[in-house]
Order: C-alpha cells, then sequence, then structure tokens
C-alpha cells in the first residue's frame, strides 16, 4: 500500500524540492548503504533519505523508520504524514531526541533562504495542520517509544540489530512482565533469561525476541551464555538468529564430542531456519569433528563454521561414536535434511543426506531404532524424485 501522502510528493516535483531542501526527506536519496530487515518480518521500503546518508523507510505500507548511517534506527511516525510534519515542524528533530525545552527553539529553525516561506507553501501543498513543536516532539517521543520490538531494524547479512535512535527511559523486560502478570514464583530479578523465559510464557514474544537478539549483539566469548542465547531464540521462533548464536557457541568448544554435539543442533536450526546447504555444511563439519579430522566441506556463506580451528583433539569419549547415541541423532538429523532437500527438489542432495544417514545407521547394532518411520519417508521422498 503506498501512502497517499507519498503518492502527492512523488507527483508533485515542487513539494518534492521543498521537502527535500530545507527539510531533508529527499525522494531521490531512496536507497540504503546496506541491505536491511525489520526483526518482526514486516515490508520494508526505503522512501527517502537525508543529506548525512540516513534513510526513511515504510514499515508495513504505512509507518515511517529512519535508520542513520551509523548504525542507529528508529520509529518517527506512524505513518507518512506524522513524520513529514515532525520534519517540517522540527527540522532539527534529531538535536531535540530525549531532550526538553533546551535545544527545542532551535530544532523549529530550518536552514536556507526564506525557511518559513518554504515551511508555509510545503505544509499548505500537502494539507498538514500547524501544530506547536511541544505537541510535534511528544508525538515523535512517542514514536520512538515504539520502536521496539515491531520496528527493529537488522543487517540482513550478520542479524546485527541496530541500535536505538534515542536514550529515552523504557520498561525493562521484568517490568512489561510484571506489568502482564505472573503466576506463581517469582524468578529472580537478576536472571535474565528466566524474565525471558516468564515473557515467553506471557504472550511477550515479540519482547523476548528483540531482548535475545540485543543480548546476542552484545556476548563475548562466553558458552554458557550463548547455549542459553540460542535455546530462547529457537524458543522465540527464531531459528535463523538462534543458528547465529550457535555457530558462535560451536567456535568455542574444544573436544570433538563437544564439536560434534554442537554441530548437530547448528545443523538442525540452519535446516529449520530454511538453508539445507548450511545444514548439510554443519552436519559434515560434526561428523568430521568426531573423527578429528579437517572438515572436507564448506557451504557458501559458511566459512565461519572454520574460524581457523585446528582439527578437533582425539577425544576419547568420541571414539566408535558412530555406535553412541551422537551417532544416531546426526543419522537422524541427515534424515530430515533429505526430506527438506527433497521438499525443495534438490535431489542429488536428498540422496547424498539418505546415503549418509544410512551409513551411519548401518554401524550401530539396532540400525533403526525409533527411526523406522523417518527412514522410510526419507527413503520414498528421495525415489519419488526420480
Amino acid at each position: 500500500m503506498t501512502d497517499a501522502l507519498l503518492s502527492m510528493l512523488r507527483a508533485r516535483p515542487r513539494l518534492a524540492e521543498l521537502a527535500a531542501y530545507p527539510f531533508e526527506f529527499d525522494l531521490a536519496r531512496a536507497e540504503h548503504g546496506e541491505e536491511v530487515v525489520l526483526a518482526s518480518g514486516a515490508s520494508l521500503e526505503p522512501i527517502a533519505g537525508d543529506g548525512s546518508g540516513g534513510t526513511y523507510f515504510l514499515c508495513g505500507g504505512s509507518a515511517v523508520l529512519y535508520a542513520s548511517s551509523e548504525g542507529q534506527a528508529g520509529l518517527i511516525g506512524e505513518s507518512v504524514t506524522a513524520a513529514l510534519e515532525v520534519l517540517i515542524g522540527l527540522p532539527g528533530w534529531w538535536d531535540v531526541l530525549g531532550r526538553d525545552a533546551d535545544a527545542r527553539a532551535a530544532a523549529v529553525v530550518p536552514y536556507g533562504p526564506d525557511p518559513e516561506a518554504a515551511r508555509a507553501e510545503l505544509r499548505a501543498g500537502l494539507g498538514l495542520p500547524e501544530r506547536t513543536p511541544e505537541e510535534l516532539l511528544a508525538r515523535l517521543h512517542g514514536a520512538l517509544l515504539r520502536t521496539e520490538p515491531e520496528y527493529v531494524l537488522l543487517n540482513a547479512v550478520d542479524g546485527l540489530a541496530y541500535e536505538l535512535l534515542d536514550e529515552l527511559p523504557r520498561p525493562t523486560l521484568r517490568e512489561q512482565v510484571l506489568a502482564a502478570g505472573v503466576d506463581g514464583e517469582l524468578p529472580d530479578k537478576d536472571d535474565e533469561f528466566a524474565w525471558i523465559a516468564a515473557a515467553l510464557g506471557r504472550g511477550l514474544r515479540a519482547e523476548a525476541h528483540i531482548r535475545l537478539i540485543r543480548l546476542l549483539d552484545d556476548t563475548g566469548p562466553d558458552a554458557t551464555r550463548l547455549g542459553r542465547i540460542a535455546t530462547g531464540l529457537e524458543t522465540a521462533g527464531d531459528p535463523s538468529h538462534a543458528a547465529r548464536a550457535q555457530r558462535l557457541f560451536l567456535s568455542l568448544q574444544d573436544t570433538a564430542l563437544a564439536r560434534g554435539s554442537a554441530g548437530r543442533a547448528l545443523a538442525r536450526l540452519e535446516r529449520l531456519a530454511g538453508d539445507p546447504a548450511a545444514a548439510r555444511g554443519a552436519l559434515d563439519r560434526a561428523v568430521a569433528d568426531l573423527d578429528a579430522r579437517p572438515a572436507d566441506h564448506r557451504p557458501p556463506g559458511q566459512q565461519e563454521l572454520d574460524l581457523g580451528l585446528p582439527p578437533a583433539p582425539a577425544d576419547a569419549s568420541a571414539e566408535n561414536w558412530r555406535r553412541l547415541g551422537i551417532g544416531r541423532m546426526i543419522a537422524e538429523e541427515y534424515l530430515h535434511l533429505a526430506l527438506a532437500e527433497a521438499a525443495a527438489g534438490h535431489p542429488e542432495p536428498a540422496r547424498t543426506a539418505l546415503l549418509e544417514a544410512r551409513a551411519l545407521l548401518d554401524a550401530r547394532s539396532s540400525p533403526y531404532d525409533g527411526l523406522g518411520d523417518l527412514a522410510g519417508r526419507a527413503a520414498w521422498a528421495v525415489q519419488r524424485l526420480g
């Protein structure tokens, strides 16, 4: 859906010229420096830009999000109309984020020749009412406070979240959970993961999801924390970010058995995220680690799985791993992968995954214990491909 005011700007060059200068809403700059998406999955369309390299996006066909060229983003209006009212009435809006009256007067004065005439002409041409700076500032703050959780911007390649555009005070996730009501004994106030679980249980999935993404962005080489983040993100319904956390978790494992187990878990998350090639790479890497040999398969875009690590050292606990539970789990994941590849219409990868699963299962004393139905479905799916 195209906003009516946006259509008007696109159809009337004089109004578009005024919006671009002096009010820094330039339709000719409707592109961003990197590929981005919304964490919510809503549609995102670049519609204008400013002289600093920032971009205005139309979200879900209505709301307007501003993203700076330095990795910050925030909602500035519930519609193009609301956003333009702020940009025209508070042309220095960037300087009053989170502030009160101190910087307000300067924010009201646009630059350029005869700025008040430009403001009056653009307002009249777009049919916008005149509002006080105080009212516009309140509207801007109200929009910014709605950035999380619905309008959080992510880099589409690495999944990193943009920082908030402002420093306005917001309720913590714990406070949101308490406001929603908690049944039974309360979690420890300092156990953030317990509050995330409580948020998920109280229907605050989007809020918990965003908190987990930001935790992931801020977490260093802490395997325990990364494992909990990966579990939380999967529970929140985001296998892509869960896989990102699991990759980092995998990089911190230093035994063959630990790497194999972490790699199998990563493969499942990659498959659930819709990337069977990455899942195959993770499974092949897990097998190589369990065998304490260099991985011989690197799927495109998944080189981070190697991370410059040497082959896993010999691990007594991984001896005869094909006969252990980890062997069964990896075989099971190969069967799921065969089904996924078959469903995608990829006969060779599907057949290869099925053969890998059979080779692992044939090494066991009870080959298909509990996996007979899954193996049968995988074989049938591959056979139907011809």
